[in-house]
């Protein structure tokens, strides 16, 4: 919420200087930004018709180095402030434009970058008023793929933006720069920006552009285009699905690619807007499916055909029954780069939930995560080491891209779903390194679990430090469950009459109980029942499992524990 009020806040002071500061009214117009120096502030006029949000010569600043031309360029560097937990920075720069008499007004810029060291995207987004900046239309990316600019030193590379017709001789334009990217500091590279040229050309030669779509629901999907298109917009075979993939990098088996024979299929189209329409599907999406959307042969009202453009899409509208139940932030030795770091979901509902297309945000930034079905009370991971994560727990793991989780400071984690600007939060929590939360997972080798999945995981009492031991680790002892249910106070009874062995198992283990067993189910780490056992409890036969970690719950009437065992 308090991000939002920013976003407002900076809304409303960019429409009041955007008619108080004047704007460009002669054309061609070309900016290089060779000003003597930028007027430093928040929410100011750094050069004569240019707004920046944060002109303090790190975030908004002008570039003496790497140019396109004479001497100077503009920077933009989204990070964050010191003391600022924003999920998400953005740094922005606009121009005010007087475009009355003109049409067919296009700009062109080129863009570079200078790398800060970590591998992760930034991304440039260009966006148009009409109103003064009271409000703004769509945004369209700008980089070297659909992620942006990677984090490295790249050269100049110059790029053309047509404006919408609704532009066209309208004197309270303002075109925006957005430099965008998730809150860690110096983590993205630097945007430089020069020779920004806006002119009006003799004609329309520039050919349509979709919006990424934005999908309604399983059924109904909107696609909007930088300018108004012709009747070619009303033909479902210029919109093709195909099997898309999942981004991020997994090594477990649940990474799914969508069945061709599930693809949805547009039956219909409705033109809402000149430039806005509604694909509506007479075979829907799934829910947690990627696709790949192809849009080709669109045409506008003189005439120009749209490049094929392709769109990786998915739908995932879940609200609720994911639940953070383990983590792993710090590893020692203390506040080192820690591979084991590691994040646990369990579901706590009855169904099975599609994880596709949601993301964990806040610490890590997950981006989407990929394809996989979590089965009712079961477990999913994510980790920061995916490969060093499986090879020392012997757990399969997704690996999120993105920052280390803190050592040191307040972490705050959620997961959200595919329409993550909706503000619903399926899970959330914010933990601190040492007490109140539990000390052992600050540096000392221990993760933090939550003791009952159906408790209340904001609440530092119903968390403690993991005292299942794996192994050694660098030298030092690690203790977790990645995949396993921890023993809540109710279990501890049942926990303390039952003993397991020989663990490590060959070709079968005995349960020696002081209380009547029921039941024995034995899981694989990825939530599916291998076996059933309902006698014979001292000769528990898994010759035939194949090496690897289970976890084996153990009833009886009506209660459960949770062991685990490694089958060599």
């Amino acid at each position: 919420m308090k991000r939002i009020l920013r976003l407002l806040l900076v809304i409303l002071l960019f429409s009041l200087f955007t008619k108080s500061y004047g704007q460009v009214t002669q054309f061609p117009y070309n900016e290089s930004f060779e000003t003597e120096s930028f007027i430093e502030g928040t929410n100011v006029y750094f050069i004569n018709n240019w707004l920046g949000n944060h002109v303090d010569g790190i975030r908004i600043f002008q570039e003496k180095t790497i140019v396109k031309s004479h001497s100077s360029a503009l920077g933009l560097w989204p990070v964050t402030e010191e003391g600022e937990d924003d999920e998400e920075t953005e740094i922005i720069a606009q121009v005010n434009l007087d475009l009355t008499g003109l049409e067919n007004v296009v700009a062109n810029f080129w863009v570079a970058t200078a790398a800060t060291g970590a591998m992760k995207h930034v991304k440039l987004y260009l966006k148009l008023s009409v109103d003064g900046g009271l409000t703004f239309g769509p945004k369209f990316i700008m980089g070297t793929d659909y992620r942006g600019f990677v984090n490295a030193d790249t050269p100049y590379k110059e790029f053309t933006f047509p404006f919408h017709t609704d532009t066209y001789d309208n004197p309270n334009v303002v075109l925006q720069f957005i430099a965008k990217s998730g809150a860690r500091k110096g983590t993205v590279a630097k945007l430089l920006i020069d020779d920004v040229y806006i002119y009006e050309a003799p004609e329309d030669v520039f050919p349509p552009v979709a919006v990424e779509p934005k999908i309604l629901n399983v059924s109904e999907i909107n696609i909007r285009f930088n300018e108004s298109v012709d009747a070619s917009s009303l033909d479902p075979s210029n919109f093709i699905f195909s099997p898309g993939s999942s981004t991020g990098h997994s090594t477990s088996g649940g990474h799914k690619i969508a069945n061709i024979n599930e693809l949805p299929v547009v039956g219909s189209i409705t033109q809402t807007e000149s430039d806005l329409i509604t694909l509506n599907l007479t075979t829907p999406l799934n829910i947690g499916k990627y696709y790949d959307l192809e849009i080709s042969n669109i045409k506008d009202l003189v005439g120009n055909t749209m490049v094929t453009s392709t769109s990786t899409i998915i739908y995932n509208p879940l609200t609720e029954g994911l639940v953070i139940t383990e983590i792993m932030f710090d590893e020692p030795p203390v506040e080192q780069n820690d591979n084991l770091e590691f994040i646990e979901l369990y579901n706590v509902t009855d169904t099975p939930i599609e994880l596709g297309g949601l993301m964990i945000k806040g610490g890590i930034a997950s981006g989407k995560l990929p394809e996989f079905t979590l089965q009712p009370d079961s477990y999913w991971i994510t980790a920061k080491n995916a490969e060093a994560f499986t090879n020392f727990f012997g757990v399969t793991a997704h690996e999120w891209m993105g920052a280390n989780l803190s050592n040191d400071e307040a972490e705050s984690l959620f997961i959200v779903n595919t329409n993550h600007h909706s503000g619903v939060m399926i899970d959330s929590l914010t933990y601190h390194a040492g007490a109140p939360w539990p000390e052992g997972a600050a540096g000392l080798g221990h993760s933090m679990e939550l003791i009952n999945p159906l408790s209340d995981n904001t609440d530092p009492a119903n968390w403690k430090s993991s005292s299942n031991y794996i192994g050694m680790y660098n030298g030092y002892e690690i203790y977790a469950s990645p995949g396993a249910k921890t023993l809540g106070i109710k279990d501890n009874f049942l926990a303390k009459s039952i003993s397991l062995y020989p663990n490590p198992v060959g070709d079968a283990f005995t349960i020696n109980s002081k209380v009547q067993l029921t039941r024995v189910e034995i899981y694989s780490v990825l939530g599916k029942m291998v076996k059933e056992i309902h006698s014979d409890f001292k000769a528990i036969q898994t010759s035939h499992l194949p090496n690897g970690i289970y976890i084996v719950k153990i009833y009886s009437n009506n209660e459960c524990t949770t062991k685990k065992i490694l089958k060599k």
